[in-house]
């Protein structure tokens, strides 16, 4: 019998990952059925390090003798998979306990395994027996990405909600001191918690590293760098286009997943760079192989099995005899990519030349520099951001393969935290901006749109401000496990959930804004289709002096975008932050969407399926940069542009209310390049000279707590 208590015990949390979230307003409600998968699922993700935590889930692991399963040794095309991963099983998996990166190729190569195990499953209970089987006997780290994975790649899949990741292993978002406090609260027997509901319930003030100690200027940021949505987010966008997954099977090239990878990057860094503007730190500094490195970073985080995530002091020499391979392999990497760029082809191994002269040769490049199996060539260019990232993130060399002790760079749920990661990216997406200066600058016809003129544009007061939020850490500590009884669950049914104990929730602050609303004002001469596309920009530099715009088109971030049918004469277009398109909202805590999944499969209440929660959209609190009380100046662009209707019908092939179409081909809602029309150089007296475009200076004030 399907036993569960409802109560509602936390605040709602940032979440997110990829740019283009569907635009649906549709919602649809669950099935029965499909709640019922959906609560098995939740539970594989809860008390991720105790494999012993809820004895169904043991009796699913032993009773499933995975090398005599006719589920996957007589099943195409699990076959090879399923005896691959026994064979690692074995001969040795990643043991529990042990630290788990994907950038390990010995790692990488199990979980593949596992997750091709994952995704062929031909049924559901195949998938689920699979997975708890795995949840016993895989190592923890290994097992939620080649879940997680999965879950996101399988179609039949589509619409089931994951526990955040910062829920899931609080150890890669919440700081150490943090962590420990949660751990003492749970060995001292919970004194001075209080009951909530029955249940133990704490709240530890939070912090981010740079409240602990002095390091570098780049910690004035760390409330934006270390924000657990943000990281959330760029997680999310990897799981979707991992770099070691691609063919024809997965259609991920169909989503021009090369220039995707080069494009989210360059948004990546004028936002951030955008918030650096804010807090006076200018320009993202430049590196070199050859000298120290300035930035340190002291991430004060640590793994599950008590090492701390390796630190990088200021002026860090990575130079030095352990990483002299690295670096050897990461500069020739480099110079390939340089000169192929400037000569615009390169040649594969039989001969053939590949152009990489045209606007769409940019997919090609990014596949090339991601390293990613759709991928022209494997051999010559390989993986730069990686090699990058290890060398500059000053983890230690292992006495064995197993005891691997990753820096935060290493992962993707924490890279962001580091602020060495947006030089080494500022690095890579050079080569993008390398390859578009070859590109021939936009035409006047390339840019006018005949018939339409941008009047004006009015913006609300745009203000920003810190509030505080709750982040649900209890996966952090280990419950008391109950015990497991040989025989009494010798069958598949349904697995019964008894809440924990206690709940335990990390405070801090981060950065939102209040809501507001810009309209466009527009004059049409006909009735037409068109493609609207607004970004905000910089108006000086760090030094106060003014941008002329050919510079200034690497810094643009692209606030929102939309189809809007245009009528003949005047238009007003009103659109409101909260309905921007590529944003999402703040992500369900496991206990609220619990709850709501067990209320749906009782019938006390409906469960809705949207996409409001999505994993693959930017945290709609972070779309704008932190102004300063007085105001810091801004500038809106925005561009009309005729509708190019794309190959593929948006929303072709998938459910828009469910996925969010990755691998579909029909994600996006017209042709343009990524970024136009600053994704090329400009030419100011034709870009200025067109009438469907406009600038308009916007301010953005900051209010501290007191004020609001």
């Amino acid at each position: 019998m399907r036993t569960f208590v409802v109560f509602v015990l936390g605040a709602t949390l940032a979440l997110a990952a990829g740019a283009f979230v569907p635009s649906t307003s549709q919602v649809k409600y669950a099935e029965k059925e499909f709640l019922h998968k959906q609560e098995d699922l939740l539970l594989l993700f809860r008390h991720l390090y105790e494999k012993d935590w809820n004895p169904q889930l043991v009796a699913y692991a032993k009773n499933f003798h995975f090398k005599e399963s006719a589920e996957l040794f007589q099943h195409e095309p699990t076959v090879q998979w399923a005896k691959k991963l026994w064979s690692y099983y074995e001969h040795g998996l990643l043991p529990k306990g042990e630290v788990f990166s994907v950038y390990d190729e010995v790692h990488r190569e199990q979980a593949v395994a596992l997750f091709r195990v994952l995704y062929h499953a031909k049924d559901w209970e195949t998938f689920y027996k699979v997975a708890a089987w795995a949840r016993y006997y895989v190592n923890e780290g290994m097992f939620v990405y080649a879940l997680t994975v999965a879950v996101t790649h399988r179609p039949d899949l589509a619409g089931f909600a994951l526990p955040a990741p910062y829920e899931i292993s609080p150890y890669h978002f919440i700081n150490a001191e943090v962590i420990q406090k949660a751990q003492q609260y749970k060995m001292q027997g919970y004194y001075g918690m209080k009951k909530v509901d029955g249940v133990y319930t704490v709240t530890i003030p939070s912090n981010y590293t740079g409240w602990y100690m002095h390091t570098n200027a780049e910690q004035k940021i760390s409330y934006f760098t270390e924000d657990i949505g943000l990281n959330s987010y760029y997680y999310y966008l990897h799981t979707d286009y991992p770099f070691w997954l691609g063919g024809e099977q997965f259609g991920l090239s169909k989503d021009r997943r090369g220039e995707l990878y080069l494009y989210e990057h360059q948004q990546i860094l004028a936002r951030y760079y955008l918030e650096r503007l804010s807090n006076d730190l200018g320009h993202v500094p430049e590196f070199s192989w050859w000298s120290p490195i300035p930035t340190g970073y002291y991430p004060d985080l640590q793994y599950y099995n008590g090492h701390s995530f390796p630190a990088r002091d200021n002026y860090y020499h990575v130079d030095q005899e352990s990483n002299y391979r690295e670096i050897r392999q990461v500069v020739d990497y480099e110079k390939r990519l340089r000169d192929v760029i400037d000569q615009g082809f390169f040649v594969l191994p039989d001969g053939k030349k590949v152009n990489l002269s045209t606007p769409e040769s940019v997919d090609v490049l990014g596949n090339l520099i991601q390293a990613n199996p759709d991928s022209y060539e494997h051999r010559f260019y390989k993986y730069v951001a990686m090699f990058a990232r290890i060398i500059m993130g000053a983890s230690i060399e292992p006495v064995e393969p197993y005891q691997v002790i990753p820096s935060a760079l290493e992962h993707y749920e924490s890279a962001m935290r580091d602020p060495v990661f947006y030089q080494i990216y500022k690095r890579i997406v050079g080569y993008y901006h390398q390859f578009k200066e070859h590109l021939p600058e936009y035409t006047h016809d390339e840019l006018y749109y005949p018939g339409v003129k941008v009047d004006g544009v009015v913006v609300d007061k745009l203000q920003t401000y810190f509030d505080r939020f709750d982040v649900d850490i209890t996966n952090a500590i280990d419950i008391e496990p109950e015990p497991y009884v040989p025989g009494k669950y010798d069958g598949f049914g349904e697995i019964e959930y008894k809440p924990d104990p206690v709940v335990i929730k990390a405070r801090t602050v981060r950065l939102n804004h209040k809501p507001f609303t810009y309209k466009i004002s527009l004059t049409a001469e006909k009735v037409d289709k068109a493609a609207v596309r607004v970004f905000i920009g910089p108006k000086y530099d760090e030094y106060g002096g003014q941008y002329t715009l050919n510079e200034n088109r690497e810094n643009f971030y692209e606030l929102d975008y939309f189809v809007q049918e245009l009528t003949a004469g005047k238009n007003v277009i009103t659109r409101t932050s909260v309905n921007f398109n590529g944003y999402v909202k703040d992500r369900t805590s496991f206990y609220e969407l619990y709850r709501s999944v067990m209320a749906g499969y009782t019938g006390a209440e409906r469960y809705q399926l949207d996409m409001s929660e999505a994993h693959c959209g930017f945290p709609n609190r972070l779309m704008l940069p932190k102004g300063k009380k007085g105001g810091m100046p801004f500038q809106l662009f925005v561009i009309v542009s005729p509708y190019k209707a794309p190959q593929v019908s948006q929303y072709t092939g998938f459910d828009p209310v469910l996925s969010c179409g990755v691998g579909s081909g029909a994600r996006y809602m017209d042709t343009y390049a990524f970024g136009y029309p600053f994704d090329r150089p400009i030419d100011e007296t034709v870009f200025y000279g067109v009438p469907n475009a406009f600038f308009q200076d916007v301010v953005v004030f900051h209010k501290s707590e007191g004020d609001l």
